[in-house]
């Protein structure tokens, strides 16, 4: 009887626990971006910015389970899709990009990105707050925040990279920068107004891997010249 008794407590003990860890799960926070996206990108993108992205034309390829995409890709011809910077360059060629992307950690969704023109002039950038990761099978989307200060104004920016892992190459990749918030500046005399948006597509739809992120003279010769810096942040 000593032991039907034990098992039965032990038995009764095991029910609770699964019950309490059951609880647990179905209780865990859940931010504005739902269960569709990592948790942790709650922190630097709100549904109404994917929204407007999308709205504007960009990919946003959502999921928890993101291809590696540590690389070195060529961003190139970029083609801007869509301006509302007042600048109206859609519809227009930039300078070509770099793109790196290194130290993905899975766990997190965390990976490092950085960018500089293929003719090694002074325009070059990079994640220098929080970058995260999204996707699904081959299909991704890095969201990086940018912090910055231009003249006595501090404002944070969005860099949002999508596309498609393909081996030593990516598919389909698009890029866009959100300027998401400043501190003064209501005139809009210094930058561009917050929500401005620009988004670039690599226009062939392919993006070849590089064995570099140096650049040098010889690849000066863009498919097509610089009209304007990427950044959708100064006037």
């Amino acid at each position: 009887m000593k032991n039907l008794k034990q098992l039965l407590a032990l038995l009764l003990l095991f029910s609770l626990m699964m019950g309490a860890c059951k609880k647990n799960k179905d209780d865990e926070p859940t931010g504005p971006l739902g269960t569709t996206f990592p948790q942790v990108l709650n922190n630097i993108i709100t549904p109404a910015i994917i929204d407007s992205l999308k709205k504007n034309g960009m990919t946003i390829n959502s999921g928890t389970t993101p291809p590696n995409i540590n690389g070195i890709f060529l961003f190139s011809p970029t083609y801007c899709t869509f301006d509302n910077s007042g600048g109206n360059r859609a519809g227009t060629y930039f300078n070509d990009y770099k793109l790196q992307f290194k130290n993905q950690n899975t766990q997190d969704y965390t990976v490092g990105m950085a960018y500089k023109t293929a003719s090694g002039s002074s325009d070059s950038g990079g994640d220098n707050n929080a970058t995260y990761i999204a996707g699904e099978n081959n299909r991704f989307t890095v969201f990086s925040q940018v912090k910055g200060k231009q003249g006595t104004i501090n404002y944070v920016a969005l860099d949002v990279i999508s596309g498609e892992a393909a081996g030593g190459t990516m598919k389909n990749l698009m890029w866009s920068h959100y300027l998401v918030s400043k501190e003064g500046d209501e005139a809009n005399i210094f930058l561009v107004p917050i929500g401005t948006t620009r988004i670039f597509a690599d226009k062939d739809g392919s993006s070849d891997a590089q064995s570099t992120f140096d650049t040098s003279a010889k690849q000066a010769q863009s498919k097509r010249s610089e009209l304007l810096s990427m950044s959708a942040v100064a006037r």
